[in-house]
């Protein structure tokens, strides 16, 4: 099978034994450094000029996507494509500025109205200096920024794309950053804007994510209808490492009938896998995901029990879960063996894709990387 045939195969459960080879990502510092400790170098490196914090995926690209691509990983370690991201854009178009460039870092607003500082020096992710969004009255001038022919949002070679992908052999995905009905607001008005606003202004919430959801229905109708989509990432990373930061009560009222209004309409399209993507701690979570329709998680942190998870819900479809501070340098094969014994039973249950969650960090060491990846290719072969 392709990668796109074990994808759809593992997540319906139609067969235990079978799974993709895959990872999430990588950062590009990571494939760097491989480079010179005996990654071979079988195909072009688009990210060598690129920050080292910035992901690079181990998978076939689509043009526009806006993610770089490696096929040195894929073609060594005979991998899945991972999930490609299919092009999507949900920001008011702005046009990106340049407040402050130094040798140290750069400060610019981005197409959202975001004003951010990136480091040049260590890797990390952008911190937001400044939010575009802060009360009811800046939404509704955001909100006239939008134009609402979308389709200027469709990829520029649209019709040549939309018949090439229908033979495909790799997975796409559609979605994720930095759409989510927690992320999405959070990602425009800030954590702590967020917050008060659940309990100064919550129908300023609601109509908040009634405007960005039916414009993101509007606009996926266009995707949705010419090009089959395997599956959906929701992003939320509503869950720190002690559980979630909202209240149950909370999720039901603010989220829940946005997941029932949007799985609604993905149903019509024939989708079947919608997966939400959350950092931390996130059992009590689950439940309300599984109830709103949610079909799967992912990354499934250490933090959390995989085990557990899957024992409470066999059938949720589960991705990740492989814990890369274990591939740190110092980490043992001993260590890395426990871990994969842990999968390795997982696997005999269906619906689970395994990986390292998140993009490989350069604290992984080339030598543990491949030794862990081997393993893990050598146990996915012998179960199948």
């Amino acid at each position: 099978m392709n990668s796109r045939e074990k994808f759809n195969s593992v997540m319906s459960f139609e067969d235990n034994k079978t799974t993709m080879k895959t990872e999430f990502g990588f950062w590009a510092g990571t494939l760097k450094t491989w480079l010179k400790e005996g990654l071979p170098k079988t195909s072009d490196t688009p990210y060598m000029d690129a920050l080292d914090a910035k992901i690079v995926r181990a998978s076939e690209d689509i043009a526009g996507s806006g993610e770089l691509a490696d096929k040195n990983i894929l073609n060594y370690f005979n991998l899945d494509s991972y999930l490609v991201k299919f092009p999507f854009d949900i920001s008011p178009g702005l046009t990106q500025k340049i407040v402050e460039d130094n040798k140290d870092y750069t400060i610019y607003s981005d197409s959202f109205g975001l004003k951010k500082k990136e480091g040049k020096i260590a890797a990390g992710i952008p911190m937001v200096i400044d939010y575009p969004i802060k009360n009811r009255q800046d939404f509704y001038k955001y909100r006239d920024l939008y134009d609402i022919d979308f389709k200027k949002r469709l990829p520029e070679n649209w019709v040549n794309l939309k018949e090439q992908l229908k033979n495909r052999d790799y997975p796409i995905r559609l979605g994720g950053g930095p759409y989510g009905f927690s992320f999405f607001p959070r990602h425009l008005m800030g954590d702590v804007a967020y917050m008060m606003s659940m309990y100064d202004d919550p129908e300023f919430l609601k109509e908040f994510n009634d405007f960005f959801m039916d414009l993101v229905m509007n606009y996926w109708s266009l995707i949705l209808k010419d090009v089959e989509i395997d599956c959906i990432f929701i992003l939320e990373d509503i869950a720190y490492r002690t559980g979630s930061f909202i209240s149950k009560e909370m999720f039901r009222e603010f989220l829940t009938p946005c997941y029932v209004k949007f799985i609604d309409f993905l149903r019509q399209f024939k989708i079947k896998n919608i997966l939400v993507d959350c950092d931390g701690l996130i059992d009590e979570l689950i439940p309300l995901w599984i109830e709103a329709g949610v079909t799967g998680i992912f990354p499934i942190e250490a933090v959390n029990d995989v085990s557990e998870i899957r024992k409470k819900y066999p059938r949720l479809q589960l991705m990740g879960g492989i814990d890369k501070k274990l591939l740190f340098k110092g980490g043992t094969r001993k260590k890395i063996d426990t871990e994969l014994e842990k999968i390795e039973k997982l696997l005999d249950k269906g619906g689970y894709v395994p990986h390292i969650d998140h993009a490989v960090s350069k604290d992984v060491t080339w030598d543990n990387f491949k030794y862990y990846r081997e393993r893990l290719n050598n146990i996915i072969d012998r179960k199948g």
